[in-house]
């Protein structure tokens, strides 16, 4: 069964319907004798990664989970990761039923101290947690959003089951999670005073029925990006209610008390150029008349009208507001790879005035064969990585890493295989400078350094799946290290690139930026 391979398991996915073509690595331009499902017939070149002042390398951590895990929360306090909801098997299935089960999403809490390489986990079944059946199907969903604000994680949405019912659905609500005292119950299970349910605060409004889009806090309003609305059992041909907005709101957690000011949704009307979800949504620092400001980039997802892939960007102000560039434009960024959810990195130079996404493996509908750029209708998995660099004046470039995921072969299905790591998978930023919205500052990385961890996701053993066995989860961490490059070799390169649709604006301002919510600084 071929179609396995068309989504992520997490992921709700519907029939792709996009026409398979293949391009020459200096145009990307697909096949014109079919009409494409994609957002545009066109993709932008993909570069030499010589062109950026940095390399990236991927190694196998020292240490690796009990258990695979993905599309889940994760948050960090005092050093420790801690994981939450999201599934342990692989590709979800195209059956009739029971293609998302139950006894597959994850409700148990994982505690991870990356420095030891020890992981702590604990049921929520546990009567210790203290928590109804209800809500423990609200925490252990599929694809939810979160962000953390201090020591509490946010957690809204997600795709599960309701026990009592038996039924599945997207559930409206959002919970306030307060991480010192989940990190007290998983590792202190001796302590019969800790809970979970003392841990917690949720409240329910129709606002938060979203999966598979993104959640972030801007100044005191929250931002829910995009996703969709998923009732009832999946199937082949199903569908969700997309939100084709960015939905704001403002929580108040007061003495225990959590409550929700909502305003209105933007645009007013939902645009359907945001019908998507699955995507990777990245804070970025945004350049507004000379002024660095906070925002956000959704980059691609799923799913057009016709089922196809989406490619032209979006940029998301502190306000909400939205704004894509005209997709029928030839100087229009399309992105070429990467186009699922998977691990991504930020970060943002102010000597090169420049945002820079690492975009890390998952499943791609453009990717590279013997060296030539290929697509497949299929969105195979892949271990390729990709960055995408927006420079002061909004452009965009894609470039190719020379380094991928190290080599691991699978000693289960189809043995021997390359393993293909990064689908739905977990970025952590490690203890290095970051700006406030977790934007790493490449500026203050001046020798090869440990940048963050991947973690867990979906690994396959083919790059097109035909049955469950083919996937899993994965269990795996990697450790990923920067290591910055010298900039004469980045001008040459770039000034014999110069048909490519951006340019590097290399900014010799010394003018700091202010490392507080919302306040900005000047750019030369």
């Amino acid at each position: 069964m071929k179609g396995l391979s068309k989504t992520l398991a997490c992921l709700l996915v519907f029939t792709l319907g996009i026409a398979t073509s293949s391009a020459k690595t200096s145009s990307c331009k697909l096949s014109t004798s079919k009409v494409s499902a994609n957002q545009t017939d066109t993709l932008s070149p993909i570069l030499s990664a010589a062109g950026l002042p940095f390399q990236i390398t991927i190694e196998q951590a020292n240490f690796q989970l009990p258990v695979g895990f993905h599309s889940g929360v994760v948050g960090v306090y005092k050093g420790l990761w801690i994981f939450i909801s999201g599934r342990i098997n692989g590709l979800h299935g195209f059956d009739v039923t029971n293609n998302f089960p139950a006894d597959t999403q994850n409700t148990s809490i994982y505690v991870v101290n990356p420095t030891t390489g020890a992981v702590t986990s604990r049921s929520l079944n546990d009567p210790s947690s203290g928590l109804t059946q209800q809500q423990i199907d609200t925490l252990s969903v599929t694809s939810p959003q979160a962000y953390q604000d201090d020591a509490t994680l946010y957690m809204s949405g997600g795709y599960g089951v309701d026990t009592s019912s038996g039924t599945f659905g997207t559930k409206p609500v959002l919970t306030a999670i307060y991480l010192p005292g989940i990190i007290d119950w998983v590792t202190k299970p001796d302590n019969k005073s800790y809970s979970v349910v003392n841990n917690i605060h949720q409240i329910y409004n129709p606002i938060f029925q979203i999966a598979g889009g993104e959640m972030f806090k801007s100044g005191n309003v929250t931002q829910l990006v995009f996703g969709q609305n998923f009732d009832g059992q999946y199937t082949d041909s199903s569908n969700g209610d997309y939100s084709d907005q960015v939905r704001l709101f403002q929580l108040k957690n007061v003495g225990g008390q959590l409550s929700v000011d909502i305003y209105n949704s933007k645009p007013s009307i939902p645009d359907p150029t945001f019908r998507r979800r699955d995507l990777n949504v990245v804070p970025a620092l945004l350049n507004n008349n000379n002024h660095l400001q906070y925002g956000l980039i959704a980059y691609a997802g799923v799913f057009t009208i016709t089922s196809g892939v989406w490619t032209v960007p979006v940029v998301i102000n502190s306000n909400g507001d939205s704004t894509m560039a005209d997709p029928h434009a030839s100087t229009t960024f399309k992105q070429a790879m990467n186009q699922y959810v998977c691990a991504t990195a930020s970060l943002y130079s102010r000597k090169y005035s420049s945002m820079y996404h690492i975009f890390f493996g998952g499943m791609s509908y453009g990717f590279f064969s013997n060296g030539v750029f290929t697509t497949d209708s299929e969105i195979p998995f892949l271990n390729q990585v990709t960055t995408v660099q927006m420079d002061k004046n909004g452009n965009f470039t894609q470039y190719l890493m020379d380094n991928q995921y190290p080599v691991i072969l699978s000693t289960g299905s189809n043995p021997g295989n390359t393993l293909l790591f990064g689908a739905a998978a977990y970025f952590i930023p490690n203890n290095i400078p970051q700006y406030p919205n977790t934007v790493i500052s490449l500026d203050g990385i001046r020798k090869s350094t440990v940048i963050g961890y991947i973690v867990g996701g979906i690994q396959s053993t083919l790059p097109n799946t035909n049955v469950n066995s083919d996937s899993s989860a994965s269990a795996y961490v990697f450790k990923v290290t920067l290591v910055p490059t010298s900039t004469l070799g980045i001008s040459k390169v770039l000034s014999s690139a110069r048909t490519t649709q951006t340019r590097l604006h290399v900014a010799h301002s010394e003018q700091k930026y202010h490392h507080k919510n919302h306040e900005s600084a000047s750019l030369s």
